[in-house]
């Protein structure tokens, strides 16, 4: 199983598909570790960052400023995906951003 980001709505890459319901319900209990029901910001990239680091080789390819650039970016998408800007990503929000962005492969 695979993942791959997008930020290309509406266009699935060959071999890819959409999260069902359940995997993103999984998916936000595991990242919601304070067991809130929302995803704190702190809690959104502590998990980002986590993956991240699992790919160390490609980031240092991209660059010396490559991490604190990644780190914006996971910063930015919070934000943008903190629909009533309250700092929490609830349920709803984080489907969204599921929707909007991640496939994965059988």
């Amino acid at each position: 199983m695979h993942y791959i980001i997008t930020h290309e709505k509406n266009t699935i890459p060959a071999g890819y598909r959409n999260l069902t319901d359940e995997e993103i319900a999984k998916d936000f209990i595991v990242i919601d570790t304070d067991k809130s029901y929302f995803i704190s910001k702190n809690e959104w990239m502590m998990n980002f960052i986590k993956l991240l680091g699992q790919d160390m080789p490609a980031l240092e390819k991209e660059g010396p400023d490559s991490i604190m650039r990644k780190i914006q970016e996971l910063s930015d998408e919070f934000d943008k995906y903190d629909l009533d800007n309250n700092k929490l990503i609830d349920y709803m929000e984080y489907k969204n951003f599921l929707s909007d962005n991640i496939y994965i492969s059988d």
